[in-house]
């Protein structure tokens, strides 16, 4: 219903304007507009970064293995030591039973030692490389959050200034609305008694008369004149 009385406003509007009636204040400059974003792409699909095996840190690694037999390492060592031969036996019986198995393979235990430091090096020199990859990455991301989130804050004052304005223009119309309804209950009035001037009526009208009740009866009176 305000829709439609405000485009009966418009169509009256556009009509010539008497000089006893005070001109419409010129509409206050429409809200700037924001030129529209790109459409947002949406964000990739997050991918984990595939860490290391130990295995490829270990053949990455500039340290060989110290045994003069390369399958003697402290992996096979450890690989013995849990295995069903050696479970159950007491801490001197297995370390008996490992001696004897090194003395046989002809692999001096410096040697396995040696190799157990190397690859504990070469595990936490990788822990340290990925440690520092993962703060790189860290910082990385945040400096773009911090974008992204002044980037979004920019936007949503964008739209909360259009939104304000919005509001604005509605308050507006709706004042030029009831300024328009004022000044046509005034020219109605107006009508009213110069159709009541001429019509006769002993009992009077009214000057709040309807129009159409005034040209009815002055329709009648014609007609019984007649």
């Amino acid at each position: 219903m305000f829709k439609k009385m405000l485009q009966v406003s418009s169509v009256l509007g556009r009509g010539s304007v008497r000089e006893d009636e005070p001109s419409a204040a010129p509409s206050a400059p429409s809200s700037p507009c924001f030129s529209e974003r790109e459409r947002m792409e949406p964000a990739p699909k997050p991918v984990t970064t595939k860490l290391p095996s130990f295995d490829d840190i270990y053949r990455k690694s500039p340290c060989k293995t110290a045994t003069s037999i390369a399958e003697y390492t402290i992996l096979k060592v450890a690989d013995m030591v849990n295995s069903d031969d050696l479970h159950g036996l007491s801490p001197a019986a297995r370390h008996s039973a490992l001696m004897m198995a090194l003395k046989a393979a002809g692999v001096a235990v410096e040697d396995i030692l040696q190799d157990a430091v190397q690859r504990q090096r070469a595990l936490n020199e990788s822990e340290d490389g990925q440690l520092h990859r993962l703060q790189e990455f860290e910082a990385t991301k945040l400096r773009e959050n911090e974008r992204l989130g002044s980037e979004m804050e920019t936007i949503c004052s964008q739209y909360r200034t259009r939104i304000s304005a919005g509001v604005e223009e509605i308050d507006r119309e709706r004042e030029a609305f009831r300024d328009w309804q004022e000044r046509k209950a005034r020219e109605q009035r107006r009508i009213a008694e110069a159709a009541a001037a001429c019509v006769s009526d002993d009992s009077g009208l009214s000057s709040n008369a309807s129009v159409t009740h005034l040209l009815e009866k002055g329709v009648a009176r014609l007609r019984e004149s007649a």
